[in-house]
């Protein structure tokens, strides 16, 4: 059916009345504004030079059309909303004229099905990667298959400070990002560490960041707070933090200072060298960029009107048309940007995976057999998890000698040894915050390549090393020394590995990493008993 426009809020258009008030942030771009203001004439000007044959090319073959794009809204979603680690956004593009809404369903998801979230439709394409939600006939907003129907799960508008800052972006400034700072999953142990002087921080709800891009450009920090009485104690917390922040320049400005007069032993008037030249100039730019920062902290210009505290600074003219420049690239590329980024984690989550099969194969190789899933003591009680076995071929031996091996992971003697980060174990897609727990996980019993007690010869895995999983990365994060994995039993359900990545990552027993989409396979449960039976002779089906 025919998707028309809703009307949104009061003060606020369809896309800003789309934030929810569960969410981390957003940042919010006014593209078209910016692209023809006054700091980017220069440049819309000359590509304008293509003609209008060009730019009627790119309407004719682009729905919705390329040049009615407006605005651009990124919001990141809590990962309690869908259980998951790291930052998950979804994106909500707005256009000056109506589109047809079925006409993009066919043009970039022919294989979409229609789905529903909180009673709000969707199309979910497994082939594209890609969902889709058509709030009206000018506003769509996209994102994967699991954040898409978490955020229109997410019920509320923004209350208190984080309120505010929708309004903001439908203001004057056309860039305007904002963090829910009530929403932000804040360690106790990081709050109590923080200086007392900064303790009334903790009571801030949202701090926003806008720009202005026009003739005379300016930057507005804005910090939000329940109430007067604590805006006023956050205005002396944010000037202690800018005294805290001058302290931190002094060892940066002599290292600068260093870089500009050169060896101090050295005589004034026998010259230096040609090779100092470089160094000096960029010491000469560092210290210019101290100085000015440091003059910028001395007296911040901060501001307190009811439960909010400000400052406004403005940036030379001739700064306006780069910001301009940023602001439109941010808003086209932001998207891009955070599929890069994710794409990067994934990538390098697969690169541990492969790190961890060469540890384990140089295991077998040098012991006949994979480590047992647990070390354990002579009556069987678990203490250790097989990732200590394999520390020695991960570079890790000199931690591996520490270990007694006779002791739980958490032993007095151990528990030291258990909180140091090891790289490899972290999976880089995770944003928990726990750099000493794992994702990366084997199957213990019930036919997999591993069990508690002894470990498998790989003649033992008649299904082929290609066609077994080895470790997976999935399920709830758990301390790398502590044995605890997936146990697994054919007569009962398969673990959730659909969180909290969405996509999972396998490494088979013949070293390779596999991706595995559980929305594209028909029966994830069955591929997923296949892959983890090493021994029941039946045939994977491509995936």
């Amino acid at each position: 059916r025919p998707v028309t426009a809703q009307p949104s809020a009061p003060g606020l258009t369809n896309d800003l009345a789309l934030i929810p008030a569960e969410a981390l942030g957003f940042a919010h771009v006014r593209v078209a504004e910016v692209w023809k203001g006054e700091a980017m004439k220069p440049l819309w000007k000359a590509i304008e030079r293509a003609g209008p044959a060009a730019f009627e090319t790119l309407d004719r073959d682009f729905t919705p059309a390329p040049s009615t794009l407006e605005r651009v809204t990124t919001v990141a979603l809590p990962s309690s909303s869908m259980g998951m680690g790291g930052l998950r956004t979804v994106t909500v593009l707005a256009f000056s004229r109506p589109f047809e809404v079925e006409k993009v369903r066919k043009q970039y998801m022919p294989k979409g099905e229609a789905k529903v979230a909180n009673g709000k439709a969707y199309t979910d394409d497994k082939q594209a990667g890609v969902a889709v939600h058509f709030a009206d006939d000018r506003t769509l907003v996209f994102g994967d298959a699991e954040t898409l129907p978490a955020f229109l799960k997410l019920k509320g508008k923004p209350a208190g400070a984080f309120a505010e800052a929708p309004t903001l972006a439908a203001g004057k400034a056309p860039l305007v990002a904002c963090v829910n700072v009530k929403a932000l999953p804040i360690p106790n142990e990081l709050k109590d560490q923080l200086p007392e002087a900064l303790q009334p921080l903790l009571k801030a709800e949202a701090i926003t960041l806008s720009a202005e891009t026009e003739k005379v450009v300016s930057l507005t920090l804005a910090v939000g707070f329940g109430s007067a009485n604590d805006a006023k104690a956050g205005e002396k917390a944010v000037r202690a933090a800018c005294d805290y922040g001058r302290r931190i320049l002094v060892d940066p400005r002599r290292q600068a200072e260093s870089m500009v007069n050169g060896d101090p032993a050295r005589k004034k008037e026998s010259g230096r060298p040609l090779d100092d030249l470089a160094g000096a100039v960029f010491g000469l730019g560092l210290l210019g960029g101290i100085n000015t920062l440091d003059e910028l902290l001395a007296e911040p210009p901060l501001k307190t009107s009811g439960s909010r505290v400000t400052a406004v600074m403005p940036l030379p003219t001739e700064t306006a048309r780069y910001l301009g420049a940023a602001v439109v690239s941010a808003g086209v590329a932001l998207p891009a940007v955070l599929r890069v980024r994710n794409a990067a984690a994934r990538m390098q989550s697969m690169n541990n995976l492969k790190q961890i099969g060469i540890a384990l194969h140089s295991y077998h190789d040098a012991h006949g057999a994979l480590p047992p899933a647990a070390i354990c003591d002579k009556r069987g009680k678990k203490l250790l998890s097989w990732r200590v076995a394999i520390l020695p071929y991960l570079e890790q031996n000199n931690l591996y000698k520490l270990f007694k091996l006779d002791e739980p992971w958490d032993s007095e003697h151990n528990k030291p040894l258990s909180a140091v980060a090891i790289k490899t174990f972290v999976d880089p897609r995770a944003d928990t915050g726990q750099p000493t727990h794992t994702h990366y996980k084997v199957f213990v019993g019930g036919g997999g390549m591993f069990d508690w007690l002894a470990g498998k010869r790989f003649v033992q895995v008649t299904d082929g090393l290609s066609n077994t999983v080895m470790v997976a990365a999935a399920g709830e994060a758990v301390p790398w020394a502590k044995p605890d994995d997936f146990e697994y039993d054919p007569k009962k359900d398969v673990p959730d590995l659909k969180k909290p990545f969405g996509d999972l990552l396998v490494l088979m027993g013949d070293g390779s990493v596999r991706a595995v989409r559980p929305e594209a396979v028909q029966d994830f449960d069955k591929l997923m008993r296949l892959l983890i039976q090493a021994d029941d002779g039946m045939p994977i089906p491509e995936f």
